[in-house]
């Protein structure tokens, strides 16, 4: 026989509201004045990581990363005590634990209320990773839209008077005794200028990078093509590029291409001392060309990997901090992706994917 309470008000009133919890998009966990969790919805399950059953009577605070989590009995107990609310029926943007120890960015609101006579308190949880994801990215785009604007006034002021600066020291130089020791020094300065000179180039081509003008490639013959190149250094007669695998042409802007390889190749090879094997390993991966490079260099610190695409950040006596960077744009530009992995063993690991169009 069905439960008549089923057939009052009251009865379809609970199915509308635990369908409405059930259901909604944002994740919602109730908890008792105690901080323990009562209620954990399925969107909830699928923010954290967590199934309902194994967060059932434990703290709301493993949901927390520190030192929130350490601060959450305090503040519930603060409120209990004095009534002072930090959060509760206001809404703040805090971060969430998953159960695998990440943390994202979320959007918290708290309410109140009392069920048979006891306290409760409801979470409602909407991720924001998307959001921040896309405020990072706009920040970006208006921060290297001032980069060009600034890096066309440099070109236009320092570049053009630099080319006359070396072209007199030129001249001056000519005219003295190869031997004297002032002819070393105007040598130097013109190894300087030319320093300058470079880092402009380098600063234009980050800050405004041609748009990719697509023609069917042969990713591997770019490949060989660049190591050829490398492989006529002096600094780097030790070494071998070793490159394996095939795909079908991909549609790219061959110039652009062969900068991202260039540098990501000088990279490998200068990590290595220019001794040893760099290996190119390229596949297709569903609608994608994988292109993988692994070096067996001293790897990459994990705190030194975080900043490696951000703008003129190098650890490198010699760079200017917009290899990568560019690299890192010259991919996104073809609609590609770029990741590096440093394994446990050593070396590093650098992923370019590019979408394979037919």
């Amino acid at each position: 026989m069905s439960d008549a309470s089923h057939h009052t008000p009251e009865g379809h009133s609970a199915r509308i509201l635990a369908a409405i919890v059930e259901s909604a998009v944002d994740g919602i966990v109730l908890i008792d004045a105690h901080g323990r969790i009562e209620a954990f919805n399925p969107s909830a399950e699928r923010l954290f990581g967590y199934a309902a059953a194994e967060v059932m009577g434990r703290n709301v605070s493993m949901l927390m990363p520190s030192p929130f989590r350490e601060e959450h009995d305090r503040y519930m107990e603060r409120y209990l005590t004095t009534g002072v609310k930090k959060i509760i029926g206001i809404g703040r943007s805090v971060s969430g634990r998953r159960k695998d120890g990440t943390t994202f960015p979320i959007h918290l609101s708290v309410g109140e209320m009392t069920i048979g006579g006891e306290r409760k308190f409801s979470g409602i949880i909407h991720d924001l990773t998307s959001r921040v994801q896309l405020e990072g990215q706009l920040r970006e785009q208006a921060a290297l839209v001032t980069l060009g604007e600034m890096a066309a006034v440099l070109a236009h002021e320092v570049k053009n008077p630099l080319a006359a600066i070396r072209g007199a020291i030129q001249v001056i130089a000519g005219r003295l005794p190869s031997e004297s020791r002032d002819a070393s020094v105007m040598t130097e300065v013109i190894r300087r200028i030319d320093g300058l000179n470079d880092l402009m180039k380098d600063l234009l081509l980050f800050a405004r990078p041609p748009q990719p003008r697509p023609v069917p490639i042969d990713v591997v013959s770019l490949l060989k093509t660049t190591a050829e190149l490398l492989n006529k250094d002096a600094e780097f007669k030790e070494l071998g590029v070793g490159i394996s695998g095939a795909v079908p042409p991909v549609l790219a802007d061959a110039s652009l291409l062969g900068v991202v390889f260039e540098n990501l190749l000088l990279n490998s090879a200068q990590a290595m001392r220019g001794k040893g094997v760099i290996g190119v390993s390229v596949a297709s991966s569903g609608n994608h060309c994988e292109i993988v490079i692994t070096d067996s260099g001293p790897g990459i610190p994990p705190e030194v990997r975080e900043k490696i695409f951000a703008p003129f950040f190098t650890t490198k006596s010699k760079g200017t901090g917009l290899g990568l960077p560019t690299t890192k744009r010259f991919v996104e530009a073809h609609g590609g992706t770029i990741a590096v992995d440093c394994p446990v063993g050593g070396g590093t690991t650098i992923t370019v994917r590019l979408p394979l169009r037919t």
